[in-house]
């Protein structure tokens, strides 16, 4: 499945906190924002749960573990649990430590943790995302290429994880955003997960001064070559490579192309205006060209080399939030129909209209003027449509009086139509005569001009 997996192509550079080194006492649970209590579950337990953490549970490597699917409770909860050893715990301890303060619907959470004195393993206890990572959805020949809309939803939710994190007190920095650490939920929903490289604290902190840069090469920020340089734009840089591998469907590095950085491959094609280049071949090109040119331009901003350049992740999910709104937009006359079956069509060649209003035809209705579906009342009979009448007028109760080809004399209340810019035109005097084909009525309803997915 990929799990928490890194491809081949990439090198994950875990880095242990020299300024923690040596420091496991573990700390109380805390409770987290959706008020659970992480849990500390029985290493017994978790060693069940997993079949002895057997080769059918396993279901990839993390940055620092092996990641198994658990089922708890009965049944009740399933999960997934990475297994590290207790003398390189310190990314678990981390992570452990930054996701009992941290909840967000768009993060892996944390559920529990455990621990083995005797076999030295460190167990933690993740929430299971049953649909692999977003770069199995990208890369492996097993899954079908995603399309734009469903790039676009998980372009946007990765950013909302990290604004979570950014936006959090104090902030936390991911330092390993890739495709792989994106993982997909039950209901096909992207989650940002792993953090056992990831920081928190204020970047004037004792702690970020001291720990070597860190992070999975391809998406490492440039600028951060030093512990001074760490800094919530250096999720922007990786977050920017993560964007251009959406779009393009190219690995963050990728040694059967040249180059083989995507960001040395896609920047002078944006610089040079060429986006359609950009796209996922599979895919195509979005129908809104402007699509393309937002996504592209927002991924160029953020790989900038001078740090300071880059937008804010606030920025960035207002620009995606404004581009999926485009990418889920309908056509604005995409019309909702509801039509009268059954209307002779030997009448049509007699019908005749009797206002600007459109006529019924054949089994398809269409809708009158826009303008005069805003703006009037009907409240006479010449804003009726009728098929087949040789008269019409109206008597002294204001009933529409019509006589048909055939004779038939009848008498209907005339339809008023209210200001409403949903509705079209609709509807004809129904004859006495049921057997008559003479007459027909029909509904037109607009779709809302605002309405979106």
């Amino acid at each position: 499945m990929g799990y928490l997996s890194s491809c081949n192509a990439e090198s994950a550079i875990a880095v242990c906190d020299p300024y923690n080194c040596g420091f496991h006492r573990r700390k109380k649970p805390h409770k987290t924002k959706n008020n659970g209590e992480i849990r500390e579950f029985a290493y017994a337990d978790l060693v069940s749960a997993t079949s002895g953490f057997s080769s059918g549970k396993f279901l990839g490597k993390g940055s620092h573990g092996s990641v198994y699917r658990a089922v708890l409770d009965n049944g009740k909860l399933i999960a997934a649990v990475k297994k590290t050893k207790m003398n390189c715990n310190i990314p678990a301890d981390n992570e452990i430590e930054i996701l009992s303060r941290v909840y967000h619907p768009r993060l892996v959470n944390l559920i529990g943790y455990s621990s083995d004195t005797l076999c030295e393993n460190q167990l933690i206890v993740v929430e299971y995302m049953p649909n692999g990572s977003l770069y199995d959805l990208l890369h492996s020949a097993s899954y079908k290429s995603p399309g734009w809309h469903m790039r676009v939803r998980f372009a946007l939710q990765v950013a909302k994880a990290v604004r979570a994190l950014h936006s959090s007190n104090p902030p936390v920095i991911h330092r390993d955003i890739k495709s792989s650490n994106v993982l997909i939920d039950q209901n096909w929903n992207a989650r940002l997960g792993d953090f056992g490289l990831a920081l928190r604290g204020q970047v004037e902190d004792v702690r970020f001064n001291c720990t070597p840069p860190a992070g999975t090469l391809g998406y490492l920020d440039p600028a951060y070559l030093e512990p001074a340089d760490v800094s919530t734009k250096s999720d922007v840089f990786s977050y920017g490579i993560l964007l251009l591998e959406i779009i393009s469907g190219r690995r963050a590095i990728d040694m059967n192309h040249s180059p083989s950085s995507v960001v040395d491959w896609a920047v002078p094609l944006i610089e040079a205006g060429d986006f359609a280049a950009i796209c996922d071949v599979r895919v195509g090109s979005p129908k809104d060209k402007e699509v393309v040119r937002s996504l592209t331009a927002l991924a160029a901003r953020c790989v900038r080399s001078d740090a300071g350049e880059r937008p804010g992740i606030v920025e960035v999910v207002e620009c995606l939030t404004a581009v999926r709104k485009r990418v889920h937009a309908r056509p604005v006359w995409s019309n909702r129909r509801r039509c009268v079956k059954g209307v002779d069509k030997s009448l049509v060649r007699n019908s005749r209209k009797v206002s600007s209003v459109t006529s019924v035809v054949d089994h398809d209705v269409e809708a009158t003027s826009d303008r005069m579906a805003r703006t009037k009342l009907i409240t006479e009979a010449s804003a009726a449509s009728v098929v087949g009448p040789d008269e019409i007028g109206l008597d002294d109760d204001h009933m529409a009086l019509v006589r048909g080809n055939r004779g038939v004399e009848t008498k209907t209340p005339l339809m008023k139509l209210r200001k409403s810019r949903s509705m079209g035109f609709l509807q004809s005097p129904r004859p006495m005569n049921q057997n008559s084909k003479n007459y027909v009525s029909g509904i037109v309803k607009r779709r809302n001009l605002s309405e979106f997915d």
